[in-house]
């Protein structure tokens, strides 16, 4: 499968996602000045295969990953599709979108 990747938000890339946190308990503003500032990558089009160490491997090669927490089907806890990805630093993320995007997993 081919990833998807979708910055959260970034001044420096033109593919900006127009996801949104329906749950946020700020403002709009509020979630627009953090969501310049995270350092996290919503992985989207994944296997329910592909493990944490498959998507560390890759995303890696970008920057220093802080962690992956892989999207769980509330029932039977097995992966469903998705994950997000955090960097240590904005840099590092903005990176993957770039360098990332579009690549094949498994």
């Amino acid at each position: 499968m081919s990833v998807k990747l979708n910055a959260l938000y970034s001044d420096s890339y033109v593919d900006i996602s127009q996801y949104r946190d329906q749950h946020f308990k700020g403002n709009r503003v509020e979630q627009e000045k953090l969501l310049r500032q995270s350092n996290t990558l919503y992985v989207g089009n994944l296997s329910f295969y592909t493990t944490e160490e498959q998507v560390y491997e890759l995303f890696a090669k970008s920057g220093d990953v802080k962690r992956i927490i892989i999207g769980l089907d509330k029932v039977k806890k097995t992966a469903c599709g998705f994950c997000f990805v955090e960097y240590y630093s904005r840099t590092d993320a903005e990176n993957a979108m770039r360098f990332i995007n579009g690549t094949r997993l498994d």
